[in-house]
């Protein structure tokens, strides 16, 4: 008698129709994979300096300490030449500092740079000021 309730049973969850969907995550949910969101910024090797073009943010280094602000100081300025475009999974680039020094150079014009109308390593650039 049981080999032929499982065959029954077998059966009835084989001919079951089952209703597969995949939904999206709720948009409060940590952005993962594609859904990661990338930021992009022109990146000036001479002085470690970074723009975020879509929120107008400046970063750079003083003192030995990362500040931001929506205007990069004038002493600075000069240094804002031979950009090159990258695009990080962070709104705050000096968390990955070590990796955009290793890719893109420090302290001097990085190769490809936006200046020369070349591309950098990752976008297309254009110089940003």
């Amino acid at each position: 008698m049981r080999p032929i309730l499982r065959i029954l049973a077998a059966a009835v969850l084989a001919t079951t129709p089952v209703a597969v969907s995949w939904a999206d995550p709720p948009p409060w949910a940590p952005a993962h994979g594609a859904r990661a969101k990338q930021h992009r910024y022109v990146y000036y090797p001479t002085r470690e300096i970074y723009f975020e073009p879509d929120a107008g943010l400046w970063f750079w280094l003083d003192g030995g300490d990362w500040q931001v602000g929506v205007n990069l100081p004038t002493i600075y300025q000069p240094f804002v030449t031979g950009g090159v475009h990258i695009e990080l999974e962070t709104d705050r680039p000096y968390t990955q500092h070590t990796y955009v020094v290793e890719h893109y150079g420090k302290g001097k014009s990085a190769k490809g740079n936006a200046d020369m109308g070349g591309k950098g390593k990752d976008k297309p650039g254009k110089d940003h000021k």
